[in-house]
This record gives C-alpha cells, sequence and structure tokens, in this order.
C-alpha cells in the first residue's frame, strides 16, 4: 500500500476532549508504517501537555496558519478591545488564506477538518479529499447552519446514533455523506493512569470540563450549594478540573456561595483519573455536547455518572438514564436532588455502574481504529 499523508486540522489545542481524542487517534495511526501524519493549527500551541506530546513525536510536523498571538483564537474580554480585534483578525486571516494559505503543506492526499467546519474557507481552494468531524449536537448543526457546507466535504462523521438519524431525516440527500463513528476510549489506560496517582481524601463530586459557557459550570456551583445546605453542611467537596477562559469569574462565583470552602479549582490536570476514580460521581452539564467522552472515562474507572440530557450524547451513553443519573440542562435543582440521591444512596449506584462499564465496548478503541481506517481508505 502506498504511503498516506493526512492533514489533522484544528484551530487551537486547548485541555478538552475533541483535542484529547485527536492526540489518541494520531497515536492509533503512527503505529502504521505507511501513514504519515501533519498537523494544522490557527493559533500557535502552548499548552505544555500537548507540547510534550510533539516534542515525542518529531515525526508528526506542525504548521500554524495564523501565528499572530493579538489575533489568535483567545480575545479580549474587554468590548472595545474584542471588536477591533475581530476587524483586524478578520483582515489578517483573509490576507494570510490569500497570500500563504495551505501551499506550503505538501502531498496531503486526505484533510480532516477535525472540529465543525473549521476550515472551511482555508478548503475551498483545495481540490483534495477532505473529512470534517462534528463534535456538537444537531442543534448547533441547524442553528448554525452549517448544512452550506457540506458540498465541500466527502464525509462528515459524527459520534451518536442519535445525530445521524435526525440529520437523515432532515437532510436526506446528504445520507450518504455522513457517518457515526464513536470516540475511542482505552479502559485498560484509563484504570492505571486512575490507580497512578492518589485518590484525595473524604467524599466529594468532581467536574471534568473546560471552563467556557457552554460547559454550564455555574449550574454545577449552585446545585452542589444547595446539595451542600439541604444536607446540613456535609464534610463533601467538589472538585473543578479543567481552565479556560471563565475560570476566573467561576472562581468569583464559587466565591461567593456559602459552601465556597469546600469547592476547589484545581486547573488542568494531564491526569484527572485519580479525581475521577474516588468521586461519589462525575458530573457533566453542559448545554450540548457532540459525545461527552468524560462520560465513558468516569465509567471506566468505576464511577457514576450525573448528567445533563442534552443533545447529543448523554443519554445514548449512559442508555437513557440506566447506566447514569439524567438532569434538565440548566436546572440545579435537579442536579443537586441528584447529588443527594448518590450521597444518601437512594438510586442503585452498582447497578447504574455495572450497565455503564459493559456498554463500554461500544467505543473500544481496536473497533474504532478499525472504523477510522476503512473511512481514510475509501476517501484518498
Amino acid at each position: 500500500m502506498e504511503k498516506i499523508k493526512i492533514a489533522f486540522c484544528v484551530r487551537d489545542m486547548k485541555i478538552g476532549g475533541v483535542e484529547s481524542v485527536m492526540i489518541r487517534t494520531m497515536d492509533m495511526l503512527l503505529k502504521i508504517k505507511n501513514i504519515e501524519i501533519v498537523v494544522i493549527t490557527y493559533s500557535k500551541i502552548k499548552e505544555q501537555v500537548y507540547l510534550d506530546w510533539f516534542a515525542e513525536h518529531p515525526e508528526v510536523k506542525v504548521y500554524t496558519l495564523y501565528p499572530s498571538r493579538w489575533f489568535g483564537t483567545d480575545l479580549s474580554h474587554f468590548f472595545l478591545f474584542r471588536i477591533f480585534q475581530h476587524f483586524g483578525r478578520d483582515i489578517y486571516r483573509w490576507y494570510r488564506r490569500t497570500f500563504v494559505g495551505l501551499a506550503n503543506i505538501k502531498d496531503v492526499n486526505l484533510f480532516i477538518d477535525y472540529y465543525n467546519f473549521s476550515f472551511n474557507s482555508e478548503f475551498k481552494k483545495i481540490s483534495k479529499p477532505k473529512i470534517v468531524w462534528w463534535h456538537s449536537s444537531i442543534d448547533n448543526f441547524i442553528n448554525g447552519k452549517y448544512i452550506r457546507y457540506m458540498n465541500n466535504y466527502n464525509k462528515m462523521v459524527t459520534l451518536t446514533d442519535g445525530f445521524v438519524e435526525e440529520f437523515k431525516s432532515l437532510y436526506p440527500e446528504y445520507s450518504n455523506k455522513i457517518i457515526r463513528i464513536y470516540n475511542p476510549i482505552d479502559i485498560e489506560r484509563a484504570i492505571q493512569k486512575s490507580k497512578s496517582i492518589p485518590i484525595p481524601d473524604g467524599k466529594y463530586f468532581c467536574c471534568v470540563s473546560r471552563l467556557y459557557a457552554d460547559k454550564d459550570i455555574p449550574t454545577v456551583l449552585y446545585a452542589f450549594d444547595k446539595f451542600w445546605n439541604d444536607n446540613g453542611k456535609p464534610d463533601v467537596s467538589l472538585y473543578i478540573i479543567g481552565d479556560g477562559s471563565f475560570r476566573m469569574r467561576y472562581e468569583q462565583l464559587a466565591a461567593s456561595l456559602s459552601s465556597s470552602d469546600n469547592i476547589i479549582f484545581t486547573g488542568a490536570l494531564a491526569n484527572p483519573f485519580g479525581y475521577m476514580r474516588g468521586a461519589m460521581a462525575n458530573i457533566l452539564s453542559s448545554h450540548s455536547e457532540g459525545f461527552a467522552i468524560v462520560l465513558t472515562e468516569a465509567s471506566a474507572v468505576d464511577t457514576l455518572n450525573i448528567a445533563s440530557d442534552c443533545r447529543n450524547g448523554p443519554r445514548e451513553i449512559l442508555y437513557d438514564g440506566k447506566g447514569g443519573l439524567l438532569f434538565t440542562p440548566g436546572n440545579a435543582d435537579e442536579l443537586a436532588k441528584c447529588m443527594d440521591m448518590v450521597f444518601n444512596k437512594k438510586v442503585p449506584i452498582n447497578q447504574m455502574k455495572k450497565i455503564a462499564y459493559e456498554g463500554l465496548n461500544r467505543f473500544d478503541s481496536k473497533v474504532i481504529f478499525n472504523q477510522i481506517i476503512k473511512l481514510i481508505k475509501s476517501n484518498v
């Protein structure tokens, strides 16, 4: 088989599920001798965990399309600066796209736009096969009118059966362009990593998430505060594990709550599995998801999940609530009740964990890897 060069394209590499799954996918592909990988980003990679990975894999070249720090993907929160940055960034990107573009990236056989049509503008002049990975909900796809980009891509990969079914009913003319490939999980690796670091003392809930608006961390904070007060202020903590541009405002919100001394922000951790393994439950509170890999990771280390019943992902992963607790997105009272039921053991915790764990074979990395290889071979 001839050598295949694949370009993984992602705007930036922040700590989060999308980036970690992309790294895991590249790890698998690098084991195949005839596959070469390059990574194309909008902004320079800054997270140390990813810098370390690329240092360990010098064969994977990284190209940054828009290296200016001022016109990067993180814009100022100050309104007037933000307007100026938006205007300047559009001009800067147009210039770089027009006169530099992807011309210096040679001999690529397949371009993978790994996050929600981020590279549609850059791909317009490329005649090579293109695949897009959609990591969000069907609602975001519809509301963002992303269907207008479908003709520019050979295939779209989405992460749940629920998304595929609704997509095909809405856009039957594109039924042959969509495929579902679950995010992979290496169960043994997750277990080993969870045992490589000590578990925090005492009883606690954890929330492993990027700290951005769509993850709805305020609902977790308000719910924990209500749970804590309703249960007589028990010796229970909440660990918020992750980082992002909203961290400071979430820390300020936490500081205003009566349970503030029991809320700990750890920042981003290269290995959050120990925290997951020792938690009474892992909490996901997103407004929307594409898959929610953190739920499969928690299940792998034998931890119960409490998740918002958002589209798409949680309900499918947790078997309609048989493998974990579901609550209405944004409803802090419901989430607090779920915490109460777990803390006071009012639900069959072990049975739910068993159902969730046994369902992880759907996401086995070997199965997913074979599906990805089949997709690549059929599009080059």
